[in-house]
């Protein structure tokens, strides 16, 4: 059935209906369907996830019309039929007892959360009034996603009203990281790497079997590489700080100090330079690159806090593969010298040679199916909206699927540079910590309930776009936020409304796709509603083979060898801190999410709350014990937070995640833990406008005792002891006795 007769059907059927639950407390949402199958029967239906910028394909299991069970879409080539938590959790995201399903209209003081319904006509009406009432450069909107037709359209959407360019709130590291591999490989965007058919795969500070890009598809990468070929099993070596999942299920890994992992590779391919097995034409290519001589591994070595023989032993393991490989991103994209750090660490796949090759490096492959709605031209980056709220230059501030009070730095002010802002739109489906602040909040769908088109926001080894239609009926009023910027548009009249002429946005990509026909995989020669029907069929329109198209390498200089600078001096904060992405928490979007908030830590093994890592000899020095509330103090403000005493942190360091501390969000999100942002002052990545999220010192203070929900205790008793790893010494890289065994 199509979307437009979907709909049809949809109107002759109650909306969204509140029904008393278990308790008093709680209410679930269901909604009254239109019978179109027998009752108690199963339907599979081709969705795609958007709860990270990943883009998996999945798949729906829908009984009676309501979505029950989610598994991953084999047919896409990001994740070949896995799914991640988060991407399981999506059920409860639609289904959540404190989602916002109607129109709201403040009626409380700005912040105080009070809000009445209002009709989607009123509130349109009041929107359109606040957009066109506004002089064009005091406008500001801000967006979840920033690649695909969605991102197109907010483009496309500011440039007819001449205002400034959109900010979109991706993850910090990703700008880093983009024009770190524009420099160090000359693609437009961060490669592909086959990790799969690699032998020996380096990664300096990227995180990817957790949170990072695409955790789906790098996972199932590294199964590959170590048990794809029955006579060789590939090896992995995790250089970052902290230990990470991805450290854990690394055979070595080297906890260097943060910030010198730009050291650790530039010597690294000092060595390779050295071992004469380098050609001719790839030391030239690494030369334009980095003119300048590298650091020696006895400087390194000090720099990284690592022993010098260790790293010897990773630099001939680096030369000697048959298939090595070089990743850079995550924490070491996030000190102040991470665009040195990331250039440094691609770079070295210059000397390994395997740009093009078969456990190599690859260009990105994208769709681009927006590419003729709006120029692909630079965002506004989130540090510059932030100044310009707090200089009181924004009058209109449109939010769309996106939570800038609780993902930006606390050093960006949002929170309190928003109050001065005179009306707030937000679109969304709860009120989290930027919703509060809203006047207007306009309702939107989930990716199950509506169309949907949507390009991975990490590059496979083909072109992929997932395309779907509705897999249930839409829930209470809510819309796609695209649909909603189409009615804003169309309300404005004039030049706006003529950039936007389509009715809803499967018009946009139907009208897209048949202009782009000829170039998408499958599309040459056919016809463009047949192509558009089995897409949807499908669950996407899907490139095949294996990766193709070879960087071009480098054109210039890359940036010069620097160390990282810290927010807060060493006397008065003697800890690094180190922000992460727990696979339980991610950025905080699924915390008001049960399933989420019960699931443990894979490695802290906490559950429904926060905490601290630090390291035992520093614990011991302040007289902490495990579980004890702390108080962690940076330059820009403090929070209070439970310790979990890991010998496997490195001393001086100390990391908390994020996703925790949320203000709203609802009754599973609220209060529950601190934000680790708001110790992160305003310093950005040098030569990039990206925040330096991995740029603070802290100070910590022992409060008293505290206690945590870790796995194995139940939620109303705490009293079960947890297993803590087995000690190490931490300036030591640790290996695994079993390298079959993963963590």
């Amino acid at each position: 059935m199509r979307r437009r007769d979907f709909v049809k059907a949809s109107a002759l059927t109650a909306g969204a209906t509140v029904i008393e639950g278990c308790t008093d407390e709680e209410h679930f949402i269901i909604q009254q369907v239109r019978q179109t199958t027998l009752p108690g029967e199963t339907v599979w239906r081709p969705g795609v996830c958007r709860q990270c910028a990943a883009g998996c394909g999945i798949q729906v299991r829908v009984v009676d019309g309501n979505a029950k069970k989610i598994e991953g879409n084999e047919a896409h080539p990001v994740n070949r039929g896995g799914v991640c938590a988060l991407g399981h959790s999506l059920l409860q995201e639609l289904y959540n007892p404190d989602r916002v399903l109607q129109p709201q209209r403040l009626a409380g003081a700005r912040g105080s959360g009070s809000f009445e319904v209002a009709t989607w006509d009123d509130a349109m009406a009041a929107a359109v009034q606040a957009v066109s009432g506004a002089a064009p450069d005091r406008i500001g909107i801000v967006a979840r996603d920033g690649t695909g037709l969605t991102g197109a359209l907010w483009r496309r959407f500011a440039s007819a009203l001449a205002a400034p360019a959109p900010t979109f709130l991706e993850a910090p590291e990703t700008e880093v990281e983009r024009l770190a591999a524009r420099v160090a490989l000359g693609t437009d965007d961060y490669p592909h790497f086959d990790i799969a058919r690699a032998e020996l795969v380096l990664s300096i500070g990227a995180p990817f079997a957790d949170r990072w890009r695409s955790p789906v598809h790098y996972i199932r990468a590294l199964a590959e590489m170590r048990r794809g070929r029955a006579t060789r099993r590939g090896r992995l070596i995790q250089a970052e700080a902290r230990m990470s999942l991805t450290a854990a299920n690394a055979d070595v890994w080297l906890p260097i100090q943060p910030g010198t992992e730009g050291v650790l590779a530039r010597a690294l391919a000092g060595y390779l330079l050295e071992s004469g097995g380098v050609a001719a034409p790839a030391r030239q290519r690494y030369e334009r690159l980095f003119p300048s001589a590298p650091p020696t591994l006895a400087e390194a070595a000090t720099a990284c806090d690592i022993r010098e023989d260790r790293l010897l032993e990773v630099a001939e393991e680096l030369a000697g593969a048959e298939n090595a490989l070089v990743m850079g991103g995550g924490s070491a994209a996030g000190h102040t010298n991470g665009l040195f750090n990331v250039t440094a660490a691609l770079g070295l796949n210059l000397l390994l040679g395997n740009l093009g090759s078969p456990g190599g490096v690859f260009s990105p492959t994208r769709v681009d199916l927006g590419r003729a709605l709006s120029s692909t031209g630079a965002a506004t980056p989130a540090s510059r909206l932030a100044e310009r709220l707090r200089d009181g230059a924004v009058d209109v501030l449109i939010v769309a699927d996106a939570d800038p009070v609780h993902t930006l730095p606390g050093g960006f002010g949002i929170a309190d540079a928003i109050a001065g802002v005179e009306t707030v739109i937000v679109l969304g489906s709860s009120l989290d910590d930027t919703a509060v602040h809203a006047d207007l909040l306009l309702p939107i769908s989930t990716e199950l309930e509506r169309f949907e088109a949507a390009e991975p926001g990490t590059t496979a080894a083909v072109a992929a776009l997932g395309m779907t239609e509705p897999v249930i009926e839409p829930m209470g009023e809510s819309r796609h936020p695209a649909d909603v910027l189409i009615a804003l548009a169309s309300g404005l009249g004039g030049g706006v409304a003529g950039q936007f002429p389509w009715s809803d946005f499967e018009e946009v990509a139907e009208a897209s796709i048949e202009v782009e026909l000829a170039r998408l995989p499958g599309g040459s020669g056919a016809d463009a509603s047949d192509f558009f029907d089995e897409a949807l069929e499908r669950g996407g329109v899907f490139g095949e083979g294996d990766p193709a198209g070879a960087p071009p390498g480098p054109s210039g200089a890359g940036p010069q060898p620097a160390g990282g600078r810290f927010e807060g001096a060493p006397n008065d904060y003697p800890f690094v801190l180190l922000p992460f992405e727990s696979v339980r928490s991610g950025t905080g979007r699924a915390a008001n999410r049960p399933w989420m908030q019960e699931l443990p830590d894979p490695l802290s093994t906490v559950m429904w709350n926060c905490w601290v890592e630090i390291a035992p000899a520093d614990a011991e020095e302040l007289g902490i014990h495990d579980q004890d509330l702390l108080r962690i103090t940076s330059p820009q403000g403090s929070i209070e937070l439970h310790a979990v005493v890991d010998p496997a942190s490195r001393p001086g360091v100390v990391s908390v995640p994020l996703g925790h501390g949320h203000s709203g969000n609802g009754r599973y999100a609220e209060g529950r833990g601190a934000n680790v942002l708001t110790l992160v002052g305003s310093s950005l990545v040098d030569g990039t406008s990206a925040p330096a999220w991995a740029a603070t010192r802290v100070h910590i203070e022992r409060l008293g005792e505290g206690e945590l929900v870790r796995f194995g205790r139940s939620y109303e008793d705490m009293g079960h002891d947890e297993v803590i790893p087995v000690g190490w010494a931490p300036h030591e890289p640790l290996r695994k006795t079993n390298p079959e065994k993963s963590v």
